[in-house]
């Protein structure tokens, strides 16, 4: 059994997701769970595993802790962040985050003390990234444009989502941050952002922000554009970058469909599609990317290889790849917010 061993504050949907993905890692294990309620904390490592903590201050005083995954709601986040640094634990923080400022704290708190600060987004873990952002230069030259579309079908209006106290930015938070941090792994835009325009919508009694639909262009002459938010009828994962050359698609680019989180599909493989020139569907070339395991495992097990190596460069590289994305949501929110 593996010696880096996480602790998880939070009994939550997705908390219960990274709980599973402890379960298949070879490099992690789960110890605690911590909730304010320590009934909660119990059915969670009944269904799981690890010893149940009433309070995330008991969870973080654990000398069986290395780590700390933070699934609480995103006003929460830091307050918890700065004191399980504090006690010497690496952190793996969920998305969003209040603002760039906040984030920050966070991060200089991390890199002050040597620990590992990483934000949880599956995707940029599935060895389709970094084939994706290796193919690039050859298949589609520079690329000047990328346009995503992400949909997650939602209703509960008691859920915490539609609380704008507890996350303040609503969809544009939970689901447009995947498509800000496509930008920053495939787009990799040159300089500041140097417009924003954007529509948003709200729901009439939450006041919780429901769709966001933006268009972001950067000094550099790069642009991106999105559609995210809960109110269609299907789920939509859809992603073109389109450069001098050609042009790149997926239609999961958020949970590939392979092995992630919500699908479970062991004969359909995780591929792109590279299309170039005056072609049909036809002559559309489909790219297969197999992975050894599924997106959320290797997040937890590039996390504990991070924590084990000392990689000084590499933390950093995960903290500036999460500022870089926060601070395209900030631009987006402050045209929202007025």
């Amino acid at each position: 059994m593996s010696s880096f061993n996480f602790g998880i504050v939070g009994t939550g949907f997705i908390a219960g997701v990274v709980a599973g993905a402890l379960a298949r890692s070879d490099k992690a294990t789960l110890s605690a769970v911590a909730s304010r309620s320590l009934d909660r904390a119990k059915e969670f490592t009944t269904e799981y595993a690890g010893t149940p903590v009433e309070g995330w201050q008991a969870l973080i005083a654990r000398d069986d802790v290395d780590a700390v995954y933070i699934a609480t709601p995103t006003v929460a986040k830091e307050e918890i962040a700065l004191a399980a640094v504090a006690a010497g634990k690496h952190i793996l923080v969920d998305k969003p985050f209040m603002d760039s400022a906040s984030l920050k704290r966070m991060t200089d708190a991390a890199a002050a003390k040597g620990l590992v600060f990483m934000d949880a987004t599956h995707f940029v873990h599935h060895p389709r990234t970094a084939a994706i952002q290796a193919a690039i230069p050859g298949k589609i030259g520079t690329p000047r444009s990328l346009h995503t579309r992400f949909y997650f079908p939602f209703e509960d209006r008691d859920n915490i989502r539609f609380d704008p106290k507890q996350e303040p930015a609503g969809a544009l938070g939970d689901l447009a941050w995947y498509s800000a941090r496509a930008m920053v792994e495939y787009l990799q835009p040159q300089g500041a952002i140097s417009q924003v325009s954007v529509v948003a919508d709200r729901d009439p009694d939450k006041g919780a922000v429901t769709r966001v639909v933006a268009l972001v262009g950067f000094e550099d002459g790069a642009v991106s554009s999105f559609d995210t938010g809960w109110t269609c009828g299907s789920l939509l994962m859809d992603f073109a970058l389109v450069g001098t050359a050609g042009v790149i698609e997926m239609d999961d680019f958020v949970l590939d469909v392979h092995d992630s989180l919500i699908f479970q599909n062991p004969d359909m493989v995780a591929r792109y599609v590279h299309r170039t020139g005056v072609t049909n569907r036809t002559e559309f070339t489909e790219i297969p990317v197999p992975a050894k395991t599924g997106q959320h495992v290797s997040m937890v097990d590039n996390f504990a290889d991070l924590a084990a190596s000392g990689d000084a460069a590499g933390r950093a590289a995960y903290a500036e790849a999460s500022r870089q994305t926060q601070s395209i949501l900030d631009a987006v929110w402050a045209k929202i917010a007025g």
